[in-house]
């Protein structure tokens, strides 16, 4: 019975122990191997064994391992009786999915990836195949893993490919994506497995329990002297007393580690709250800046607006200004045209008085003799030549002058160049009025010669010397005539050069306005 009870007391405390280190190396994490082991470690009777090694410092891996062994270890919270297993997330990527911690594992194949169709075994990564990889389920018990992805496959930090085997997994599997479990990076997760209850197994465990309990029972009996199963060994007593010691100093241990765990993460969670911190105030500064500079920039645009329409105001004055110019231009062309009109009603009047002069000479030719019928005779065809020209002369720069006036009311636009062109026509009347009197001369000289050759006959040309007094002071009425058309020619001169000059100072003010406008 003291054997019994030895062996009770040591197989009671040993499991207990072994689970408070579920991090060990060389152990399977959450897996069915370190109960395993745990419970043969429990069932030596050699104290020693029970005695924990040192813990060491929690790694990032460990500290996976733990995790994951803590989820494997907790019972499923009544799962689906069509549940045979599930995958929870143990990590930070895992945990940030939208379609929660879990992946119920209820068909007979499951595929996993980032466009599989069951929106629950999707995992929304650029770093994730489609079709990543798949879970099946063969036989009754066995649980297979296929990896069908680009970047692999983990379990428990072995890599699988596109080329690997099938991996069989068991509870307490370490699975992760894209990256070994403890990467940052990685999605990680733990397999746990449903197993299906039936009354002849719950019977077992009922049995198992009653035979465990039964020698627990016996041993609270048999303290003392006088108890009937006899009094207990000094050995048990001091096993059971090393046993509470080592638990005691293994829980210790464990809340000393805890502790140290909160205080990490109550300074990592500190020092996340004061860069939050940090990050709002240069946000809202940025922010503040940047409306500040856009309330500068929307004032400024507000004072070029005004100063655009102050300009523009300007603008339609000084338009307006053109435009009086420009009628007053248009008023002067009309009375330009009136003179016209009137110069071309003089020459009609000087037409019809050469005319009746041409007659008379004709009529006094044919009194005269042969010689000097042939001298007039001559003189007249020049003189009627140099009339026709003069006239054609006269009536080509009529139409001349009436295209540049038809120009100018037609086209506004193009004001200066015609009376550029004005000028020109007007340059070249000048020029036919100077041929015009330069032939006047000649017919001077010519008539002085016929004068000359008059005196010879002086009874005969008498008269005719009277005609040519009368023709020359007709000649000399129409060169004072001539010379009045030519002052009011030059006046009209004048007065467009005037005009041309105003138009320059508008197109330079125009200009000038123009290049603000451009430089503002």
């Amino acid at each position: 019975m003291a054997a019994e009870a030895q062996g009770s007391s040591q197989s009671g405390p040993s499991p207990r122990a072994d689970a408070s280190q579920p991090g060990s190396p060389g152990d399977k994490p959450a897996g069915p191997g370190v109960a395993a082991a745990a419970s043969r470690v429990g069932s030596s009777g050699d104290p020693a064994a029970s005695k924990p090694p040192a813990a060491p410092a929690l790694s990032r891996q460990e500290s996976v391992k733990n995790v994951a062994f803590k989820i494997a270890s907790e019972p499923l919270q009544d799962p689906d009786p069509s549940v045979w297993g599930v995958l929870t997330a143990i990590n930070t990527k895992a945990r940030e999915r939208k379609q929660g911690l879990n992946m119920y594992l209820n068909a007979n194949v499951h595929y996993i990836g980032r466009l599989v169709k069951d929106v629950l075994f999707r995992i929304d990564s650029g770093m994730v195949s489609g079709e990543h990889c798949r879970i099946f389920k063969e036989g009754t018990s066995r649980v297979v893993l296929k990896d069908t992805s680009s970047n692999g496959t983990f379990v428990n930090w072995t890599k699988l490919g596109k080329n690997s085997a099938e991996v069989e997994i068991h509870h307490g599997d370490i699975i992760s994506f894209v990256g070994a479990p403890h990467s940052d990076h990685a999605f990680a997760f733990v397999f746990r497995e449903v197993v299906k209850s039936t009354p002849a197994t719950d019977d077992k465990v009922t049995k198992r329990k009653a035979n465990e309990l039964a020698p627990q029972k016996k041993r609270l009996k048999g303290i003392g002297l006088g108890a009937p199963e006899g009094p207990i060994s000094l050995d048990d007593f001091r096993s059971l007393q090393r046993s509470n010691t080592e638990l005691r100093e293994q829980l210790e241990k464990q809340v000393l580690t805890i502790d140290a765990l909160n205080n990490e993460n109550r300074a990592s969670a500190e020092h996340h709250e004061k860069e939050i911190k940090v990050l709002k105030e240069s946000i809202s500064n940025s922010y503040l800046q940047q409306m500040k500079d856009l309330k500068d920039m929307l004032n400024g645009k507000q004072n070029e607006l005004v100063e655009l329409s102050k300009l523009s105001a300007e603008q339609k004055q000084v338009i307006e200004d053109l435009n009086a110019r420009l009628r007053a231009s248009v008023q002067s062309c009309r009375e330009a045209d009136e003179i016209m009109k009137s110069q071309k009603a003089s020459i009609v009047e000087l037409k019809s008085r050469l005319e009746e002069e041409r007659d008379l000479r004709r009529e006094e030719r044919e009194k005269a003799t042969a010689d000097l019928k042939e001298a007039v005779q001559r003189a007249h065809s020049e003189a009627q030549a140099e009339l026709k020209r003069w006239s054609d002369a006269a009536l080509r720069r009529e139409k001349e002058q009436q295209e540049v006036l038809d120009k100018l009311q037609e086209l506004e636009k193009e004001r200066c160049a015609l009376l550029e062109n004005m000028r020109c026509k007007l340059e070249d009347a000048r020029h036919n009025l100077v041929i015009s009197e330069n032939k006047v001369r000649q017919l001077e000289a010519q008539i002085h010669e016929e004068q000359q050759v008059s005196a010879k006959g002086r009874n005969k040309v008498e008269e005719l010397e009277q005609e040519l007094r009368r023709l020359t002071k007709d000649l000399e009425n129409e060169k004072a005539a001539r010379e009045e058309a030519c002052a009011r020619v030059s006046t009209l001169e004048l007065e467009i050069s005037a005009a041309i000059r105003d138009l320059d100072y508008e197109r330079r003010r125009l200009k000038a306005a123009r290049e603000r406008i451009m430089l503002r």
